[in-house]
């Protein structure tokens, strides 16, 4: 037996008892391979000893695979083989070169402790160089196959299984056991399928309490509902209440002998119904004044007139009600500024608004 023959059947023995132990990973939906295989081939052929003195010896065989699994029940593959052996019964060295091409079936799923099955058919060309012999002979086969497949690591296969090659001219079976690496690339493998996360669904928002009267207590803490807008309200939604008196000075100057109420004092009698708006049970006076121009009895019935006109555009423009609303005229009896001067006079005829009267007021914010 030669040397190389001697390393192949040590490597048919001793692939699959170094790496059947190891640890099984899950196959890739498709991936290529290249690899190497060792294998022991019983020759059919030797069995017809007597017909033909070229008839082989049994032999190892090394090879090298290459090959695709384009999903996980189908692979497709070739495979390179060589080998040196003698003839049986004359001894001479012989050299033999074998190449095939053949399909596998193996399971998706299934699996035997680990192991994926597989079946494969094929076919392979064989040329045997006999030392001396003028020619070489050739050999066309079809195989039929079966083993067993084992992920050891994400890249690595290790596979072992029997072969049954019927030679189709003479008929003759050779029988192969073999063991093999092969190392993975392009691999494919399932999505991972995406995680549910249980979301907790978000709290239905809820409505906050109505405030029906806008007083910052809700209703159903208000003990006091209908309170006006804007008003102070205590923690019971209630309005804060005090009592005062109220009074309030407005100056409406007129021009010498004049009684006409200037459009430019509107605004000021304008803020003066506010405050009769907000305190509905108080009263106005308006006192009409002159300066010291002209005799006293004169200006007593101009000073009337006076505080009778801004009566009027209370009345007339802003709509009070005249039954709050009493005159009075002053004369030149109280001047709040010298008649001596020009400047002084003009103070002195006026109108002055006085707003008073006991109210129970609701407090303001």
């Amino acid at each position: 037996m030669t040397q190389l023959n001697k390393f192949l059947l040590a490597g048919c023995i001793a692939l699959p008892v170094s790496l059947a132990h190891a640890d099984s990973k899950p196959f890739p939906l498709s991936y290529s391979f290249v690899g190497a295989e060792v294998s022991y081939v019983d020759s059919g052929n030797s069995r017809n000893k007597s017909t033909n003195p070229d008839n082989l010896s049994n032999y190892p065989e090394l090879g090298l695979t290459l090959g695709h699994q384009f999903t996980p029940n189908f692979t497709l593959m070739g495979a390179l083989g060589y080998a040196e052996t003698e003839t049986r019964r004359t001894d001479i060295d012989t050299d033999i070169l074998r190449g095939s091409i053949g399909g596998r079936i193996h399971p998706g799923k299934f699996r035997l402790a680990g192991w994926r099955p597989f079946g494969g058919l094929g076919y392979s060309y064989t040329d045997i160089d006999v030392d001396g012999a003028l020619d070489s002979k050739t050999e066309d086969a079809i195989y039929l196959e079966g083993g067993l497949q084992r992920m050891m690591t994400d890249s690595f296969v290790f596979e072992a299984g029997i072969r049954a090659r019927t030679e189709l001219e003479d008929g003759y079976v050779d029988g192969q056991a073999f063991a093999g690496v092969q190392y993975l690339f392009n691999k494919s493998y399932p999505q991972r399928p995406k995680e549910t996360v249980f979301e907790r669904p978000e709290p239905e928002p809820v409505a906050p309490p109505a405030d029906t009267d806008g007083d910052g207590v809700v209703d159903p803490d208000d003990l006091c509902p209908d309170t006006p807008r804007g008003a102070l309200v205590d923690e019971d939604g209630c309005h804060k209440e005090l009592t005062k008196d109220i009074k309030e000075t407005l100056y409406v100057e007129f021009d010498l002998d004049g009684t006409e109420v200037k459009t430019e004092y509107f605004d000021e009698i304008g803020k003066l119904d506010d405050l009769m708006t907000q305190y509905p049970t108080s009263r106005i006076l308006l006192e009409g004044h002159t300066d010291s121009t002209g005799s006293a009895r004169y200006n007593q019935n101009l000073s009337q007139s006076r505080a009778d006109s801004v009566m009027k555009v209370l009345i007339n423009q802003f709509a009070v009600s005249s039954e709050r609303i009493s005159t009075t005229g002053m004369g030149e009896s109280q001047p709040v500024a010298d008649n001596a001067t020009e400047e002084g006079r003009a103070q002195n005829r006026r109108v002055e608004a006085i707003l008073s009267g006991k109210h129970t007021e609701i407090m303001k914010k």
